[in-house]
């Protein structure tokens, strides 16, 4: 009897730590899964991004064939000559030139409108290339690739995956996209501003700020994810003041300090970025009230005959109607706000006697392909409008890459 309750007992034990063993290895298969999961997850995103990404890139290598082959007897194509390769020398045009020649001389009171950290990057990784060229374009590729898998994987999360599809298509192929495959900041300034994004929303205020501080290096329209953030930072916290967190977006407006110790040492004013415009070199720029800039267009237009002056104001106007409708279609109402103040910044500027350039500020407001994608597919024309984007996109991109000013 004393063998048998023994036996019983130890029995019982056996099979209550094997089903403690198995509770736990189950659970352990469940932690694995759902990591499995957003794993396959990642790189199904990462497998749908690299073919649109791709698609576009080979699409953008046809048109500089195109623009350097077939259409130079009828637009001849003007270079600096800066690479030798001619599908890198094709796309060096106006400001790539400003960014590659503060990488290699530093700040002057006329370059001092360009903010330093694609030319710091530049520098950076020209030590591994030994070329300032490619280090440039390998930055700014490798970031918007970067920046549509993050844009992707937010669509995703907070819409579905159609729009997200969609929306980084229209990212890819919106007209003026062509500035994110060339020695421009807004590859990079897009990754910084959708880094920032991704981390706030998952309340890691320290590397939002990270981000946003980096942006706002970038380019100036990154002091605004300063003014997303705190009201993020507000409506989660029932409108109470969190000083940590606080703190931590305060990096973001607190990164121009850094600008202007550079522009002290080598220019000797270091508010060189701001006075700088305001000159007879960059066409007196300065702010006034909301449309003034392309109110001067339209008339440069009308009574100049200067067409391109009517493709800035009709980019600008359209973006505007994007903005409003942003209003309906935005769930995130942070987005909402860097969307509104991130378009008023260039929308209230106004530039004597150069073009502003408003089609190349607008694509990095990425809230509005979401927008764009939202309202277009409730009416069933997302198919028109990828027809005449891409149609605007390769119009655009052989002008480009011909040395024609767009933006």
């Amino acid at each position: 009897m004393i063998w048998w309750l023994f036996f019983w007992q130890r029995r019982h034990r056996l099979l209550l730590t094997s089903a403690s063993i198995k509770c736990g290895f189950f659970a352990g298969v469940k932690r694995r899964r759902r990591q499995q999961g957003d794993s396959d997850l990642d790189k199904d995103i990462l497998k749908k991004v690299s073919s649109l990404y791709f698609l576009n890139k080979i699409y953008l290598v046809f048109l500089i064939w195109l623009t350097r082959e077939i259409l130079y007897p009828i637009l001849p194509t003007k270079t600096d000559g800066l690479h030798p390769h001619v599908l890198l020398d094709s796309l060096i045009h106006w400001d790539a030139g400003w960014f590659l020649r503060i990488a290699g001389e530093g700040y002057t009171f006329e370059s001092a409108p360009f903010f330093p950290m694609l030319p710091f990057l530049i520098r950076l990784f020209s030590f591994v290339t030994g070329d300032f060229v490619v280090a440039g374009f390998l930055i700014t590729n490798i970031a918007f690739f970067v920046a549509c898998y993050l844009f992707y994987r937010m669509v995703q999360e907070e819409y579905d995956e159609d729009l997200a599809r969609t929306a980084v298509l229209y990212l890819l192929f919106f007209p003026t996209a062509v500035f994110f495959s060339t020695i421009y900041s807004e590859s990079l300034l897009l990754v910084f501003i959708l880094s920032a994004f991704y981390f706030a929303r998952r309340e890691k205020w320290f590397w939002a700020g990270f981000f946003g501080a980096c942006a706002a290096l970038t380019r100036n329209i990154g002091v605004v994810l300063f003014f997303a953030f705190l009201y993020g930072q507000l409506k989660n916290n029932s409108f109470k003041v969190n000083l940590k967190q606080l703190l931590s977006i305060l990096t973001i407006p607190a990164a121009l300090l850094i600008f202007m110790f550079v522009l002290l040492a080598q220019t000797g004013d270091p508010l060189a970025f701001f006075h700088s415009l305001n000159t007879e070199y960059w066409g007196y720029r300065h702010f006034s009230y909301p449309g003034a800039g392309q109110w001067l267009s339209l008339k440069l237009f009308l009574y100049n005959n200067e067409f391109y002056s009517l493709f800035e104001s009709t980019a600008a106007i359209l973006f505007l109607f994007l903005v409003v409708l942003s209003f309906k279609y935005l769930k995130d109402k942070a987005l909402l706000l860097f969307l509104v103040l991130g378009f008023l910044i260039p929308f209230s500027v106004v530039v004597d006697n150069l073009p502003l350039g408003m089609p190349r500020y607008i694509i990095v407001l990425f809230p509005a392909y979401i927008t764009l994608a939202a309202f277009l597919r409730k009416y069933g024309l997302s198919y028109v409008y990828s027809v005449l984007s891409i149609i605007a996109f390769s119009v655009i991109s052989v002008m480009f890459t011909a040395g024609r000013w767009i933006s």
